[in-house]
């Protein structure tokens, strides 16, 4: 599913990808996720591929009472921030 660029203070589009910059030399980060029921969520697990993609799947499995369930392949419309390969954790 392809996702169109959002801004944080535009609610309205959903889903959709938000940018990320760091630093004083406003060097492009890893996107946030605003889902289609309006939840900002990280990626940090997930692989942005150069050319928008995202893989694994996308998944928000939000509890009850709001559940949510929107579980898709992403890929990040008019990306140009690079790769960010998954994270780490251990």
């Amino acid at each position: 599913m392809r996702i169109p660029r959002g801004r944080f203070d535009d609610k309205s589009l959903a889903p959709a990808w938000l940018p990320c910059v760091e630093g004083d030399d406003k060097k492009p980060c890893r996107p946030i996720i605003r889902c289609k029921c309006g939840k900002l969520m990280g990626i940090g697990l997930h692989h942005v591929h150069a050319d928008g993609r995202v893989t694994a799947s996308f998944y928000h499995a939000a509890p009850a009472p709001d559940p949510c369930g929107f579980h898709e392949f992403l890929e990040l419309e008019g990306w140009d921030g690079g790769e960010f390969p998954p994270e780490v954790r251990t």
